[in-house]
């Protein structure tokens, strides 16, 4: 049986009254919803809580769904919109200590293959992608959501339609404007890096941003 088809299975099963239904769906994409919450918000705690939230709404939403789609892309969805607000309210707050970071920062450790990759580095390349992340956060919701799909989940371009509810046409504009705007708002950091041979991995921030795409 297809997963599809075990969902929708187990969507009438709950409404026909079976508890355990409802157990079993989240046991089907418990993993999944995690793993999409934590690479958006890099904290287990943040990401269980936003987890509970997603399955708490598709419980209320199960009673009257209608099955145009797959509920998990519904709930896929819903984790995205709950990280990115955790995530915005998070740097509206986010304050800076004098002196080095917090154990518990999402940013406090990058784990360094031995050989391969040096602090000063490693210590670049973290701060790039938390600059690429705050950029983010600043974009109009939907680029911002598309931008996600695309560029953090990897997802092609008809799924992040499905999940946006668009065309693929509306995605690929959304895209082109979002990653435009990002790269506007990355420019003066980018070109302050370049100015100092700031160099991540043996690449140039500019090779950065050429792959924008």
């Amino acid at each position: 049986m297809s997963e599809r088809a075990r969902e929708a299975e187990l969507i009438e099963a709950h409404r026909a009254g079976d508890r355990a239904a409802f157990d079993q769906l989240v046991d089907l994409f418990k993993q999944r919803a995690y793993n999409l919450a934590y690479r958006w918000v890099e904290n287990r705690e943040d990401a269980l809580d936003i987890c509970q939230e997603g399955f708490l709404r598709m419980h209320r939403a199960m009673q009257g769904w209608r099955p145009k789609s797959s509920i998990f892309t519904w709930l896929y969805r819903v984790i995205i919109n709950l990280s990115i607000d955790l995530r915005r309210k998070q740097s509206r707050e986010r304050t800076v200590p004098l002196e080095g970071g917090s154990a518990s920062s999402p940013h406090a450790e990058l784990p360094i293959a031995s050989g391969e990759i040096g602090p000063r580095r490693a210590a670049g390349m973290k701060e790039l992608s938390r600059s690429i992340q705050e950029a983010a956060l600043r974009l109009p919701r939907r680029q911002q959501k598309a931008f996600v799909l695309r560029f953090y989940e990897g997802l092609q371009i008809r799924e992040i339609a499905r999940i946006m509810r668009c065309s693929e046409g509306a995605v690929k504009a959304t895209l082109f404007q979002g990653v435009r705007k990002m790269r506007k708002l990355l420019a003066p950091e980018w070109q302050q890096r370049e100015q100092g041979n700031y160099e991540m991995q043996g690449y140039k921030t500019s090779h950065q941003i050429s792959h924008l795409r």
